[in-house]
């Protein structure tokens, strides 16, 4: 892990990301349990596509590419993404696909909440 201004370049058990600390500055080299939270607002179809991906997450520094299952929506807009044992919400506009779908999201700004446990 390294940490520049606040953006942390990171490891998870999906892959290498990309994200926004917030909280106190992370010690490197400590392991951190997160909650993530993708910022904005992301379109089915253009922002969201179906995947036949294994769960992975990859980034550069344009953005983020998180693969995984759509677990579900609420009022058409806040949705799920199951990655194994976890889950990541994010807000979404248009149709959505079928609940269950192999989906990528391409996120432009991920934060990072470090949790206590």
């Amino acid at each position: 892990m390294r940490c520049i201004n606040g953006i942390v370049h990171g490891s998870t058990c999906f892959g290498d990301i990309i994200v926004i600390w917030k909280g106190d500055k992370p010690d490197i080299g400590k392991a951190y349990y997160v909650e993530l939270d993708i910022d904005g607002v992301y379109v089915w179809g253009q922002d969201i596509a179906l995947s036949k991906e294994n769960i992975s997450i990859t980034s550069n520094e344009e953005s983020t590419s998180l693969s995984g299952i759509f677990e579900s929506i609420d009022d058409g807009e806040y949705s799920v993404l199951r990655m194994g044992d976890y889950i990541v919400p994010f807000l979404t506009e248009g149709n959505s696909f079928e609940i269950g779908s192999e989906i990528n999201i391409n996120a432009k700004l991920i934060s990072a909440y470090p949790i206590d446990y």
